[in-house]
């Protein structure tokens, strides 16, 4: 945990009293006591300081644990969102948090979990797909990259659906679109200019040619990331790595 992340209804003119995971890791991890000084932030809010006012488990005789309470100072706006949205084809469960909290630390503004062809459909009913689980991914990921600000994450049955929804063929925000492919062109041979992007990541095994084809009939641009074939959990770092080295590049 880099940031202590709070939601704004915990606060009562300006304390915040914590429990369970965020109070023992305060403890045990950052081995905070009365006194010490810890970042924080506001969820969907700011950012600053959060000084711990009171430990019950410390008033305790049996040294059992308990609240934790915490003074806040919020005085300066997080770090902004990076202009990029990611359409992901479902993770094996197991991985789907880790790639959830690797995207909310890295700052993505969207996630957009799909369906497709090579996805094992016992996937869909995983209950790591449940909002709530999501949600807690995205938020220890951000607790994590040290921002207040969690992307949105929506799940879809059908591609098509997706695609028909968020990037017709015509029309649509002027957005850069990517799909990454082993066989594709270089990243850094097609991505010139700097500007919002979107890149879309297949399953294990890729998408089908079919899909490929769906996929660049919407103005979707192959890449590769230059390197041996990744598993998804990472292939997302690499590329989301990538596209904020070459956007740096373009200023």
């Amino acid at each position: 945990m880099n940031l202590l992340l709070v939601d704004p209804t915990e606060i009562t003119e300006g304390v915040c009293t914590l429990e369970g995971r965020r109070a023992e890791h305060l403890r045990t991890v950052l081995k905070a006591t009365v006194g010490s000084v810890v970042r924080a932030g506001v969820l969907g809010g700011g950012i600053g300081t959060a000084e711990v006012i009171r430990d019950e488990a410390a008033e305790s005789p049996e040294g059992d644990d308990g609240a934790l309470t915490v003074r806040l100072t919020i005085d300066r706006e997080p770090p902004p969102q990076l202009d990029i949205e990611l359409v992901l084809a479902i993770p094996r469960p197991k991985m789907l948090s880790r790639v959830i909290e690797t995207c909310a630390a890295f700052g993505v503004r969207r996630v957009d979990l799909t369906n497709a062809w090579r996805v094992d459909k016992s996937y869909l009913g995983s209950p790591r797909l449940d909002p709530a689980a999501l949600a807690e991914a995205a938020r220890l990921g951000a607790e994590q990259g040290a921002t207040t600000r969690l992307p949105a994450i929506q799940v879809h049955d059908r591609l098509m659906s997706l695609l028909d929804g968020r990037y017709p063929a015509l029309g649509g925000p002027l957005v850069m679109r990517l799909l990454a492919h082993p066989t594709a062109p270089p990243i850094e041979h097609v991505v010139t200019t700097r500007g919002p992007t979107v890149i879309a990541i297949g399953p294990e095994g890729g998408w089908i040619q079919r899909e490929l084809d769906t996929f660049v009939a919407r103005g979707f641009a192959p890449v590769s990331l230059g390197a041996p074939i990744l598993r998804v959990e990472s292939a997302v770092p690499a590329a989301l790595g990538q596209l904020i080295l070459l956007h740096r590049l373009r200023d």
